[in-house]
């Protein structure tokens, strides 16, 4: 297995998620109980205009909203900083700074990355090697 493709596969799956968000307004959303989510103003009250969706039941809203563009922002940042994070062990180890906890320590990262990959393994670039 080459890390550096689920590294590259990774960035390229976040890098798609970060446009979609990007492109709804990077705003919050809200759920009504009837089923309707809107953007969530700075103020806590919905925006009539700003109307999102309109799904069949509360919980489903709800479910949306958790998910909302804002959300989908910090969760593609933390991930790239785990992504970094391993990028930056890989370095240390290809320095020659090789140690039994240094090693461990990045195969829990590339573990991680596993992970990380598992909610795209729909994508059709998604390696089976790639589960964990």
């Amino acid at each position: 297995m080459a890390p550096m493709d689920l590294v590259e596969f990774l960035r390229a799956r976040l890098a798609k998620d970060e446009q979609i968000a990007r492109a709804c307004d990077g705003a919050s959303w809200a759920a009504s109980p009837s089923g309707t989510v809107h953007l969530d103003t700075p103020d806590g009250g919905p925006s009539e205009p700003r109307f999102v969706a309109s799904v069949e039941n509360g919980a489903c809203a709800e479910h949306i909203a958790r998910y909302d563009p804002a959300r989908a922002l910090l969760e593609v940042a933390a991930r790239r900083r785990i992504i970094d994070d391993y990028e930056k062990g890989a370095w240390v180890l290809e320095q020659g700074h090789r140690t039994e906890a240094g090693e461990a320590a990045h195969a829990a990262r590339l573990e991680t990355l596993r992970l990380l990959a598992l909610a795209y393994a729909q994508h059709p670039e998604f390696r089976p090697e790639w589960r964990p």
